[in-house]
């Protein structure tokens, strides 16, 4: 079950990078992905941070090295808020 809170969060990480959502899954990686560079990685983790009132620890935003993975740390956040 897909909830509005996933669907938020890739519907940023997709406009983070200009892509469509169908082009996303969760083994989507920073590796391999060229949309997903350094820059916009921070464009991320900011945007994440300002839409969910949340703040990342430095170890998380690094280990963020996937989609799914981003979504997991993202909603680990949104819970211990």
């Amino acid at each position: 079950m897909i909830t509005e809170q996933s669907t938020t969060i890739k519907r940023i990480f997709c406009e983070v990078l200009g892509v469509d959502e169908s082009e996303v899954n969760d083994s989507t990686s920073y590796n391999s992905f060229k949309p997903w560079d350094s820059l916009k990685h921070l464009q991320l983790v900011s945007m994440y941070e300002d839409k969910f009132d949340i703040e990342f620890e430095m170890d998380d935003i690094i280990a963020m090295e996937n989609f799914g993975l981003v979504k997991d740390i993202v909603t680990r956040y949104i819970q211990e808020k």
